[in-house]
């Protein structure tokens, strides 16, 4: 006797089955096939709100590098260093520079600085295809005199002018994330998540007293490539760090390597005593005429 088709589910799947005396290895083999070729179920996304005009891709000329359209190397975002001031941009040198670790060398910053002659932006989502021209670094007056290596010397503040109107600036937390605490990268990536994901969610390994963090991405295939310079959010959605890169394995006798993506950045609590002094008097340096 034939089966006839039976478009139940649960129990109801069962009793159909059991009424008409047909094998019910045959229809699992059909389920399980079934099963195969549906779609698949979207991770949802938890993460904090991020909204077009926050997250943005930085093009640097810098020395003898130069503005290519084509190569995005790093990611900026529009932030109010402190509340009710104009916004500015914060973005990474080490990119630029095409260079894999950040710039933490007092003189080798200063360099970097001196050598920028254009910036220029566009949005990370594709909110808006226009690429915008920034006109000028803010420099600060430093709130650490010593020469020792720190990792906010890699971050240059830049600026928005009139590009200030058409920003949605995120915020800085003052509070230092602890380990086990989630942090959030927020950009777009190239591989590994989808583009419309705004953060990949992360849970922080280690704290460093210089405010360099360490943390693991929930997404082992996540790509970090152009993600140096994003903002680290709370759930709240403030900036509690920024994003520098991966971290350098040790390698050292009787390590083993660990698996899963890693990240490393500075805490935002470091970048606002490093820039506790506020801007410089007469400390803003053209990058070149628009």
């Amino acid at each position: 006797m034939l089966c006839p088709t039976v478009r139940l589910s649960g129990a109801g799947l069962l009793l159909a089955l059991g009424l008409v005396g047909c094998s019910s290895e045959s229809d699992s083999g059909d389920s399980a096939k079934q099963l195969a070729n549906s779609p698949a179920v979207a991770d949802p996304y938890l993460g904090p709100a991020v909204r077009d005009f926050q997250i943005w891709r930085p093009y640097v000329a810098v020395n003898d590098y130069q503005i290519d359209p084509d190569r995005i190397h790093a990611t900026a975002f529009a932030v109010h260093l402190v509340p009710g001031d104009d916004p500015v941009m914060i973005m990474p040198l080490h990119p630029a520079l095409q260079q894999p670790d950040p710039v933490v060398n007092r003189d080798a910053a200063e360099a970097a600085r001196s050598g920028v002659t254009k910036i220029m932006v566009s949005e990370a989502f594709g909110a808006a295809d226009a690429m915008r021209q920034l006109r000028q670094i803010i420099e600060f007056e430093d709130a650490d005199e010593s020469d020792g290596d720190r990792w906010t010397r890699d971050l240059v503040a830049v600026s928005a002018g009139a590009l200030a109107r058409g920003l949605r600036p995120l915020q800085f937390a003052t509070a230092t994330p602890h380990v086990g605490d989630t942090v959030w990268m927020a950009t777009a990536v190239y591989a590994g998540a989808s583009p419309s994901r705004v953060a990949h969610q992360a849970t922080v390994t280690q704290v460093d007293g210089d405010g360099r963090i360490e943390y693991r991405f929930a997404n082992s295939r996540l790509s970090l490539q152009a993600t140096a310079g994003a903002p680290l959010l709370d759930d709240a959605g403030h900036v509690v760090g920024v994003h520098l890169g991966e971290p350098v394995e040790d390698g050292g006798a009787g390590d083993e390597p660990q698996s899963g993506v890693f990240g490393f950045g500075v805490s935002a609590a470091e970048v606002l005593r490093a820039w506790g002094g506020g801007p410089a008097t007469g400390g803003q340096g053209e990058t070149g005429a628009e």
